[in-house]
């Protein structure tokens, strides 16, 4: 028990420093296809969920950070904030699946199985709509691309913090070295240790661990003592009972003592 209870802040790690979002496309579990909700993300893996349905999934996404100024409105000489960059990992299955990527402004990209493995797409906007269409429920597809929203570096305004080495883009520092090309000319990715280099927690994610450790210290110590006081008693009664049993009886007062019966021992008579 004790060992388990120490592996479990080390499986929180990866939850509290992740900034990449696993969108699985699907009509009948999740919250991910559902039209009237739109998700913000740094950046986001969206994917074939590889249960076997058929039907339509609509996947909304919406850019973080948007330069606002004091008076809650987009900064004058900046129209858009955001250019959305995919990165095709795996296309969808041929007579199955086919995808169509729609910008606010209307702007659509289809892609099918013939669109090569690999492609990458660019578009101004905001918000993204992601709009999966399954015809059968077999072969099994591998389908998977990658979304960043990469935001212009302006003079008055920059909500991220790793520089794309260009001078447009730049995107959340979360987003280095997580295995994902999230930079068009993948400089996020280019000078990695991806066995050593692990993200830092934040303070919050500190706190939450540190408060995940004392409970569980708590719990184990709790636990010890109980045992020790719980299994000590038990074991005394246990003793005192057997000793009560092997004491002898004593003999009440006039009584006269019990003899076991003894076995004839006569020889029997042959004459």
């Amino acid at each position: 028990m004790l060992v388990y209870s120490f592996l479990i802040p080390f499986l929180l790690l990866s939850p509290l420093s992740a900034k990449v979002t696993y969108f699985n496309l699907e009509n009948i579990y999740g919250p991910y296809c559902n039209a009237q909700n739109t998700f913000t993300l740094d950046a986001g893996v969206v994917r074939y969920a590889g249960t076997p349905w058929l039907g339509k999934c609509e996947l909304n996404l919406q850019s973080c950070c948007l330069p606002m100024l004091n008076g809650s409105s987009l900064a004058a000489n900046l129209s858009i904030s955001t250019r959305f960059y995919i990165h095709l990992l795996k296309p969808p299955t041929c007579r199955t699946e086919y995808v169509i990527i729609e910008a606010e402004t209307g702007e659509m990209i289809p892609i099918d199985c013939n669109t090569t493995e690999g492609a990458e797409y660019y578009l101004d906007t905001e918000r993204l709509k992601v709009i999966y269409h399954r015809l059968e429920k077999f072969p099994i597809s591998k389908f998977s691309m990658v979304v960043t929203p990469l935001k212009f570096k302006t003079r008055m305004f920059t909500p991220c913090g790793f520089d794309c080495f260009t001078d447009t883009y730049c995107i959340d520092r979360s987003l280095v070295c997580d295995r994902y090309q999230n930079c068009p000319n993948r400089v996020d990715e280019s000078h990695c240790e991806y066995s050593q280099n692990r993200p830092s927690l934040s303070f919050h994610g500190k706190v939450a661990l540190f408060a995940v450790l004392l409970v569980i210290i708590s719990v184990d110590v709790s636990s010890i003592l109980i045992c020790y006081f719980c299994c000590g008693i038990s074991n005394r009664n246990r003793l005192g009972s057997k000793d009560r049993k092997s004491a002898p009886t004593n003999i009440e007062e006039g009584a006269a003592p019990r003899t076991p019966l003894l076995q004839s021992t006569t020889p029997n008579d042959n004459n």
